[in-house]
This record gives C-alpha cells, structure tokens and sequence, in this order.
C-alpha cells in the first residue's frame, strides 16, 4: 500500500501569493503581510492575506479536495476590493505542473464577499475548492 503526505496546501498558496504580489506594481499589492494566521504585531500591518484549509475529503489514496478560505483585510474599501480580486485571480491560476505544486485544479470558488468590521478595517472572504495530489513517501 503506498503512503503519501497530504500536501501543506495554505503553505503553498501563501508563498504562491507572496511571489505573485512582489511582482505587481499596484499600490494596494504593496506591504502585504500573507500568512495562515492574522498579523498580532503590536502594529499590525494594514493590508492581510490570510489563508487557512477548512478541510475537505479525501477522494483516492493520493487526492484530495481541501476547501480554503481567504480573508482579505485593508484600510480601505478600495483597496479591500482590489486585492480581493488580484488575489483571487492568482489562487485560479495556480494550478500547475511546478515542482511542489500540489493543486491541480481549482475546482470551485466564492466571493469575494464583503464581512461588516466594527473596526476601522475592510474585510472580504473567499472560498476555494481544489484538488490536490499528496506527497509519495519513500
């Protein structure tokens, strides 16, 4: 019976994210903090990508279709609304044959959606359905 890792599919999508931001000239691609958790600095930084995997079936021995949600946050709603769409046309283009890309294909996506704030921050939510391969250990 063969063994294989599910593959770390926020991990990737938050390096994916990143190189892709890094190389826009767009101002509200800037400064960018993307991780898999909130920025809780004492000074966090305006414009969040946070991603996390909200878990999904296995459908084989080595696939399996993880639902990721995506939470946008900015200052403003502009750039809130900007981002939202830069970064979902990246996450439905990832798909790929690259060494260490595990998605290969992004089968659903929602949103983005507007979420009220109480505080002075702008936030939009995504959803994603992919299918992704493991990782085959030897």
């Amino acid at each position: 019976m063969a063994r294989v890792l599910p593959p770390n599919v926020p991990m990737y999508l938050t390096g994916f994210v990143r190189r892709e931001l890094a190389g826009r000239q767009e101002p509200f691609c800037k400064d960018v903090f993307v991780s898999n958790k909130f920025d809780d600095r004492e000074t966090p930084k305006a414009r969040q990508v946070v991603i996390r995997n909200d878990g999904g079936p296995d459908t084989s021995v080595i696939t399996s279709e993880p639902s990721i949600g995506v939470t946008i946050l900015a200052a403003t709603e502009a750039d809130a609304d900007n981002l939202a769409a830069m970064v979902k046309a990246f996450i439905r283009d990832s798909p790929g044959m690259q060494a260490g890309n595990p998605i290969a294909a992004v089968v659903a996506s929602n949103g983005p959606y507007e979420v009220p704030e109480e505080s002075t921050s702008h936030r939009r939510y995504m959803t994603f359905a992919f299918s992704v391969v493991g990782i085959p250990l030897t």
